[in-house]
């Protein structure tokens, strides 16, 4: 699996590989997914006259999508952190 360009330094610390950013990115991520697919839902109810079906479907499509998306971040995330932690103690 490739890792994300974020994690990918040269051993030195940067603010930007700070887990803190991490997790910002996870949770605007989560915030896009559940945001843009109810739009799109409503947008869709709109043009077919349906509401407020499509919007619910693509508001539970947007949960799903970002809850695994989030996971798999948050899984990276802690995987990096966990090999962080793994290099400085083989160091000291």
């Amino acid at each position: 699996m490739l890792e994300s360009p974020r994690f990918q330094s040269a051993g030195r610390w940067t603010i930007w590989n700070s887990p803190a950013f991490g997790l910002t990115g996870i949770g605007f991520y989560l915030a896009t997914c559940i945001v843009g697919l109810t739009l799109v839902g409503h947008l869709l109810d709109n043009r077919f006259d349906t509401q407020p079906v499509l919007t619910l479907v693509f508001l539970v499509l947007g949960l799903l999508a970002g809850f695994y998306g989030a996971y798999q971040q948050l899984k990276e995330l802690l995987a990096h952190i966990e090999r962080q932690r793994g290099s400085k103690g083989r160091r000291g």
